[in-house]
């Protein structure tokens, strides 16, 4: 008896608008980072408006930006890995 393999079982469950969990929770808790940036009322408006803009454009990259079809945050984990990582050369002198 032939049996049928699913194909997709490494892929991730999409909840909304194709967002993954933790993409769901970039973008709300941007989102929510944004408010509260927003809503204070010792920061200048003049402050406050591209601030929260800034960090709804991070949290939007960061749910629904790709590069070469890998998701913002695993590059930049793997830049932060690299940084951290890599052997330097001090000169000690002669």
């Amino acid at each position: 008896m032939p049996a049928r393999i699913p194909l997709d079982v490494d892929l991730e469950d999409r909840i909304v608008y194709g967002l993954t969990p933790i993409r769901l929770a970039y973008a709300v808790l941007s989102g929510l980072a944004a408010m509260t940036a927003w809503s204070q009322d010792g920061i200048p408006g003049a402050v406050r408006v591209p601030l929260a803009a800034a960090i709804l454009a991070i949290g939007a990259a960061l749910a629904w930006g790709r590069w070469r079809s890998r998701p913002l945050d695993g590059w930049l984990y793997d830049f932060a890995f690299y940084v951290w990582s890599t052997r330097r050369l001090r000169w000690r002198g002669l």
